[in-house]
């Protein structure tokens, strides 16, 4: 991952496959409640991940929490929402900056121009600039160069004899990462029209859906929703299964806004990434291990050792809370170890050094 941007690196992690180029599988439908539904969309090749969306149904419209990372994806949960109702999209909701929970908004606002989009005000002010500066150098130069390193492997592939038996995987992952550029590259950004602080209550025919906000996390703006007669949490990256991404984080802010998530009456939590979660073990533990990291990169910092250093000394330390939140894949470990310990010790360390700016932080060396 080293050198690429936020945008790239948080693409590339195990378990990232091909889903055929341009025949892309409809996205899966996951009934949460009544009237509440997750939709998540597969990989595009090894170079994207897409956020989860989740669509909120009542008699009188539709709020969208996260509208994904491209245009298409977003167009095909939008197929999805129609088979369910007739009813317009009032609400899109992007939850932070990070571009596979809002590059999808211009097909909401193409489609309905009467839709709010809201989001943190601090995520706002990011997606207009930082966040856009931030992407440009993958998609300029990075994933362009990654992928034509992709295209002369084919090539050679095509023609080799005899013929490999995963040249059609092949062609297929080379398709589907040159769409994910394409459709990054194409997308009109549109950015939030109702903005917050702290709460705003939106009530949506039948339904109270809170839209709130804790404390600097992920980003500085993370919004979640909680729906309190259904007694569904929906937090965004604030949490993801199995594995959070904790590059240029908030560590103690983090660690405040998921004592608060745990604080609610939920008895279904959809996380920004993966399926819904029944019970509190993912989130309780992802609670303990930045506990943990906190406590223990304070102590590697007194002694001296840089951050790098502190990751292998505590990573070993933390193997229970790890077989907790990965299930006990071992395949999961490096992503854990790198996108987890290794990023949020980075953040403890530049948080010990001073109060950390609203500025997006550069991926750790080393």
């Amino acid at each position: 991952m080293r050198g690429l941007t936020l945008a790239a690196a948080l693409c590339l992690l195990p378990g990232v496959a091909s889903t055929g180029g341009g025949d892309r599988p409809a996205p899966t439908r996951i009934d949460v409640a009544d009237g509440v539904y997750l939709f998540t969309t597969p990989a595009y090749g090894d170079v994207g991940l897409d956020g989860n969306s989740v669509v909120i149904v009542s008699r009188q419209g539709v709020l969208v929490f996260d509208s994904n990372g491209t245009p298409a994806a977003a167009a095909a949960v939008l197929a999805g929402i129609r088979a369910l109702t007739d009813q317009p999209v009032r609400y899109v909701v992007n939850s932070h900056w990070h571009w596979d929970h809002w590059y999808g908004t211009q097909v909401y606002t193409d489609t309905f121009p009467d839709v709010r989009v809201v989001a943190h005000h601090k995520t706002r002010e990011l997606m207009m600039g930082p966040a856009l500066a931030f992407n440009k150098p993958g998609l300029d130069t990075e994933l362009p160069a990654y992928i034509q390193s992709l295209e002369k492997h084919l090539a050679s592939a095509e023609a080799a004899a005899p013929a490999s038996p995963n040249l059609p995987a092949l062609r297929a992952l080379v398709a589907d990462d040159r769409s994910f550029l394409e459709q990054k590259r194409a997308v009109r950004h549109v950015f939030p029209d109702l903005t917050f602080s702290d709460r705003l209550d939106l009530h949506l025919g039948d339904r109270h859906i809170q839209v709130l906000h804790v404390d600097r996390a992920v980003t500085p703006g993370d919004a979640f929703l909680y729906l309190p007669d259904e007694k569904v949490l929906i937090t965004g990256d604030l949490l993801v299964n199995p594995i959070s991404f904790a590059l240029s984080c908030y560590p103690s802010g983090w660690i405040r806004t998921l004592e608060r998530l745990d604080t609610f009456d939920a008895r279904v939590i959809v996380p920004g990434h993966g399926p819904p979660l029944r019970d509190r073990v993912l989130l309780r533990a992802t609670l303990a291990t930045f506990r943990e990291l906190l406590r223990q990169g304070r102590e590697e910092k007194a002694r001296g050792a840089d951050a790098n250093q502190a990751t292998e000394t505590i990573y070993p330390r933390l193997s229970g809370l790890m077989k907790t939140i990965t299930g006990g894949n071992a395949a999961l470990a490096p992503a854990f170890k790198a996108q987890l310990v290794r990023w949020y010790l980075h953040r403890v360390y530049d948080e010990l050094n001073g109060t950390l700016s609203d500025a997006i932080a550069p991926i750790p060396k080393g």
